[in-house]
This record gives C-alpha cells, sequence and structure tokens, in this order.
C-alpha cells in the first residue's frame, strides 16, 4: 500500500520551512516538495528586518532555513509538482517524480514575478532583460543598468548594484518610492543612482543586443541590462482542480487558522490573504506555523 503522509506541504520557501519544521516539532509525518529551498529568499539582496537576522544576504538566510530543515531530518523533495487532486479524504499530489499521498495539505505556494507588456523585451529575456534575479553585481562592473520598481526589491537592487555599476536608473511609474525608509535613505546617498519618476519603459530598442530603452515620456536610455521588478502574482495554478477559494486578486482566502474552504487544506506566505496583505519573510513564517497548528488539529478531529 503507498505510504500516505499526514501532510504534505508544497512550497520551500519561508512559509514552507517553517511549516514543516512547526509539524516535524508536532510529530506528524510531513513532506515538503518544492524546487529551491528559500524559494524567493535566494533572490533578495540584503535582509535587516527579520528578528536576530541582520545584514544578512538573502541567499545566507536562505542556507539557514534549508540547515534548519536538515538539522530536523525533514524530509523535502526537490521538484515541482504538475497536479493536486483528492480522491475521498485523502490528497494525491502528483511530481516530476512520482505521486504523494496525504491527509492534509498546506499550500505555501508563494508569488511569482509579474510581467509587464514592454515591445520586444521577450527576444531579451534573461540576456539583458531579466525579472526578480540573484545576479551578483560585479558581473555588471562598469555597466549602464535600469531597474523599474519602486518597492524594497527595486530599490534594494539599485542600492546593490551601484558600487559596480557605472550607472544606475530607477524608473518608477508614480511619484514617490514605496520602499521603507531605511532603503530610500541609503539609496538617496548614492551618486550614481538617478530616480525618473512618473515614467514607464515602453519599448526596448530592436537590434541584436540590448542598447537602449524608450520611456513613454519619449526618454531614450541607453543601458546595457534591464531589471524588472515591478511585483509579483500569486502562484496558484495547481489549486483549480481543488476548488480553493481566492479573491479577486487571486489570493487564497484564508481564516485565522490559515485554513481554506476545502477541509483539510490550509495555506500559508505570500499566495494568501492573511496577515493583512504584508508580505514579508517574518509574516510568512508566522502563516507557516498557525497553518501547521491547524493541520495537526485538523488530523486530530478526524
Amino acid at each position: 500500500m503507498e505510504k500516505i503522509h499526514d501532510l504534505v506541504i508544497i512550497g520551500a520557501g519561508p512559509a514552507g520551512i517553517t511549516a514543516g519544521i512547526y509539524a516535524k516539532n508536532f510529530g506528524l509525518d510531513c513532506l515538503i516538495i518544492g524546487e529551491e529551498p528559500g524559494g524567493l529568499l535566494n533572490g533578495c539582496y540584503k535582509i535587516d528586518n527579520y528578528p536576530g537576522i541582520f545584514d544578512t544576504l538573502g541567499t545566507d538566510l536562505a542556507k539557514k532555513f534549508e540547515a534548519h530543515q536538515k538539522y530536523l531530518k525533514i524530509s523535502l523533495k526537490k521538484e515541482s509538482v504538475g497536479k493536486i487532486e483528492k480522491e475521498k479524504d485523502v490528497f494525491k499530489i502528483v511530481a516530476v517524480s512520482g505521486e504523494y499521498l496525504a491527509k492534509a495539505l498546506v499550500l505555501a505556494f508563494g508569488t511569482q514575478v509579474k510581467k509587464l507588456e514592454i515591445k520586444n523585451s521577450e527576444k531579451f529575456e534573461n540576456n539583458g532583460v531579466y525579472y526578480q534575479s540573484g545576479h551578483n553585481a560585479s558581473l555588471f562592473k562598469d555597466k549602464v543598468i535600469a531597474i523599474v520598481g519602486g518597492a524594497n526589491s527595486a530599490v534594494t537592487k539599485a542600492v546593490k548594484f551601484s558600487p559596480e555599476a557605472k550607472k544606475v536608473y530607477l524608473i518608477y511609474r508614480k511619484e514617490k518610492l514605496r520602499a521603507d525608509k531605511i532603503w530610500t535613505d541609503k539609496l538617496a546617498k548614492l551618486k550614481n543612482v538617478e530616480v525618473i519618476f512618473n515614467a514607464n519603459v515602453n519599448e526596448i530598442s530592436d537590434h541584436k543586443e540590448l542598447e537602449s530603452i524608450i520611456l513613454d515620456n519619449g526618454k531614450e536610455l541607453k543601458i546595457d541590462s534591464l531589471f524588472i521588478e515591478a511585483g509579483a502574482v500569486p502562484n496558484t495554478v495547481l489549486i483549480g482542480e481543488l476548488g480553493v477559494k481566492t479573491n479577486e486578486h487571486g489570493y487564497i482566502e484564508v481564516d485565522n487558522c490559515q485554513g481554506t474552504n476545502i477541509e483539510g487544506v490550509f495555506a500559508a506566505g505570500d499566495a494568501t490573504t492573511g496577515s493583512n496583505g504584508f508580505r514579508q519573510i517574518v509574516t510568512a513564517c508566522s502563516e507557516g506555523a498557525i497553518a501547521a497548528l491547524g493541520a495537526l488539529n485538523y488530523l486530530h478531529k478526524k
């Protein structure tokens, strides 16, 4: 007979790993399935707002999460999931290497990058145009780069690349940056960063290599690379057949136990409506812990 786990957690970011830590400590037989331990942490620059962790690279914090998972001997499959089904009281998760069964689920999908409609951008994607990348700044030494966005991810990227780049353009569609003050203060001190407000990138010059971008104000900028940090959308493509309810923006609706409208299915992290929409590492971890407790209570009632 095929093994049935108490809990399968789909997603290996902060929410998923934390759910696994708590589930393990609760004594549940749990399995985490996720392509990359740490999730989007691996694309972050510096972490300064997680208690006890400061001036730390996102990749280093991701390694700490993975180390904790390994220390507790929590099973983790580094692969993607293609389908989730419910058969009576058991959930079937179809992954790349096989199928897994679970009595309860925690969906910790996270988000995916929001693509912008920029003429010719697809031609240069991953070859001059990058979405939420974790590139080493030294690769762009003495280059001119442009970053689209005005929240923390965009501003921290500008701070990260400034010491190496010849010039950094930060392009934002509104008149005031949304990033935390700690980052806007650092940005203001950088001599080679130019912030362009009330502008969008309309087009990329159609040459063999990326040479310039054209803004909707008519201005053309000569650049070597374009980084797009214009937000994210919930990564919830897998929930269709389960019937998990989402809000008008596609985020999974959860209650105060991180439960969804489907019995036995819990959700945590950036893809949910929880934590008042405040999508941070600390809130993802909190939701992961609460989801694990919700799963424990659900399993005790069965």
